[in-house]
């Protein structure tokens, strides 16, 4: 999938694109996206995903702390799964934030991007104090000839889905259930980094992972699968402060692959959560702690043989 991140450099035409900023690509973001793929397959043109980086509500409330679903490597992978060929990242300013939905669609959709046809969801909204929605936008897209498609909003039970609701269900440790909403288990994107080797020196090496901003599950063990440069590995992964050794506030997020010894470090790997199989806790001796890390393995590895 090409990356454009410099519309200036970019030149195409006639394309037909979905916008948003499709943080988690759950499954509203996968519909309105495929919906967009088949379009442009059936009027010949060239299928584009328009998003933002980084997320409006981190750049207009600064004072919120928000976790992502996805980084935007993470979110590049999983647009790319769903078939398209171009992703066009708008870096979202306070600037960028002050345009009027006339301007927004001018400078980006006809003059950069040349649209012939749009896709967005049933709550998108731009421009200045997010002015402009999609009756908006079909209006102002009109006197270009571009169709606009408002796509409405995927619902599961009586609830829509949303990034908002994921990001409380995945705090809450209810996988199961985001993993339905989502198209696919929770998972983690980080590059391995340099940890207080513990792991190796009790016998379980693990590898240390950097989550960015991405939303972690709660503490705890997890039985998980580790994917590294498109090989499948078994593993458990631990989400915690690792209370046995120091007290600190920064979380970590470190992971055993099994049948694996190779040094990763500043590798890009996904961690999936399959399940949780443990509370973390303190232990008053390492042997303790050895010994139930062993218990872990062991219930992990049954859990791969069925």
């Amino acid at each position: 999938m090409k990356i454009v991140k410099d519309l200036s450099k970019f030149k195409i035409r006639n394309s037909v694109a979905a916008i948003g900023v499709f943080d988690g690509v759950h499954c509203g973001h996968q519909d309105l996206i495929k919906r967009m793929i088949r379009r442009a397959k059936k009027l010949n043109r060239k299928p584009v995903v328009i998003t933002f980086f980084p997320h409006p509500v981190q750049v207009l409330n600064k004072d919120v702390d928000v976790s992502l679903l996805v980084s935007l490597d993470h979110r590049f992978q999983l647009i790319e799964k769903l078939g398209v060929e171009t992703c066009v990242v708008i870096r979202f300013t306070k600037k960028f934030s002050l345009l009027t939905p006339e301007t927004f669609v001018k400078k980006y959709l006809i003059d950069s991007l040349r649209v012939s046809e749009v896709f967005i969801g049933d709550d998108f909204h731009f421009g200045k104090k997010g002015a402009g929605n999609g009756c908006i936008l079909k209006k102002i897209a009109k006197t270009f000839g571009v169709k606009v498609n408002i796509v409405r909003s995927v619902t599961h039970g009586n609830k829509r889905i949303s990034s908002s609701l994921l990001r409380k269900l995945i705090a809450q440790g209810k996988l199961e259930h985001a993993k339905k909403l989502l198209g696919r288990t929770v998972s983690i994107l980080g590059k391995v980094i340099y940890g207080d080797r513990i792991g190796k020196h009790i016998g379980t090496p693990t590898a240390n992972i950097n989550p960015g901003r991405e939303i972690l599950p709660p503490t705890g063990v997890y039985i998980s699968r580790v994917y590294l440069r498109n090989k499948s590995f078994g593993a458990i992964a631990n989400v915690g402060f690792r209370p046995s050794f120091k007290e600190n506030n920064a979380i970590n997020l470190e992971a055993h692959l099994f049948d694996f010894n190779k040094n990763i470090y500043g590798q890009e790997i996904e961690v999936l959560f399959l399940k949780k199989i443990r509370n973390e806790k303190k232990f008053k001796t390492t042997k303790l702690l050895i010994d139930q890390v062993e218990r872990d393995k062991k219930k992990a590895l049954q859990y791969f043989s069925k």
